[in-house]
């Protein structure tokens, strides 16, 4: 295995390992790319994140049931957060960060979606999926993700898992909610990424991936925040305005709608109504 551990020659510039591995997989692990100061930010701008209260219009705040207690909930994920919160703003916006996207898309790239998982102790998996999918209806077929982990990923809180040789642009075997239909990702190489506070995870939209249940005591905390290509336009409040009307958080639903139905596209392998 190549492993992509040198971020960049120069800013923006992979390097020919970092290349390569991105040109066979669709995806890079890349050590310490953020570095200590950008983790240990990521940490507090995660604990205010998480106090913000629910408010109809802006941030969305989803949750979790335990199976246990379907009546207790649990923050599972806050996304649409980068246009109240200067820090993260500023972060993932960063010249280089962007340039290490650029790399990966071939040209300059513009914000799509933002989201956190917070994983919470006992916090469930999420099935195999691809992520275009959910992406179909806005006239892009090319978006990466970036994931920046909060916390370290382990394989008891449930470490993202990517295939290896699976990113062709080609919608795999589905069940009817989008996840992948049972043997599909078992028939892949698949990688645990083991990733530590500070690294960076990119993925191509058509890369298979999962992740399991959170076993520990502790959360486990990430952002993703999706791009696509410049050229493609920016399609940010139209995924939103979209996104709002069929899968709002629960504080913004309207009595009788079938959520479940209307917001499938939007909700592939999440473990949350």
């Amino acid at each position: 295995m190549v492993e992509a551990k040198a971020s960049a020659k120069r800013a923006g510039m992979l390097d020919e390992a970092a290349t390569a591995h991105w040109t066979q997989h669709g995806w890079l692990w890349l050590r310490g790319f953020l570095g200590p100061e950008a983790a240990r930010d990521l940490v507090r701008w995660t604990d205010e994140l998480a106090a913000w209260p629910e408010v109809p219009g802006k941030w969305m705040r989803y949750y979790e049931r335990r199976r246990s207690d379907p009546e207790a909930k649990m923050l599972a994920r806050i996304e649409n957060f980068v246009p109240y919160h200067e820090g993260l703003a500023r972060l993932f916006a960063s010249p280089r960060l962007l340039g290490l996207l650029a790399a990966c898309a071939g040209e300059p790239v513009v914000l799509f979606k933002d989201k956190i998982n917070f994983k919470l102790p006992g916090g469930a998996g999420f099935a195999p999926h691809q992520d275009a999918p959910a992406y179909v209806d806005f006239g892009i077929d090319q978006h990466l993700t970036i994931m920046a982990p909060v916390d370290a990923f382990t394989a008891e809180n449930g470490c993202l898992e990517v295939a290896r040789d699976a990113r062709d642009r080609v919608f795999l075997p589905q069940n009817r909610d989008g996840t992948l239909r049972p043997g599909v990702m078992e028939a892949l190489s698949v990688e645990p990424l083991l990733a530590e506070p500070g690294d960076v995870i990119v993925f191509d939209a058509w890369v298979p991936h999962r992740s399991g249940p959170n076993r520990s005591t502790h959360p486990r905390r990430s952002y993703y925040l999706t791009f696509n290509p410049a050229s493609a336009g920016d399609r940010r409040a139209a995924y939103y305005a979209r996104k709002r009307e069929c899968f709002p958080p629960e504080y913004e639903r309207r009595p009788g709608v079938d959520y479940a139905m209307l917001g499938r596209q939007f909700n592939l392998g999440n473990p949350f109504d």
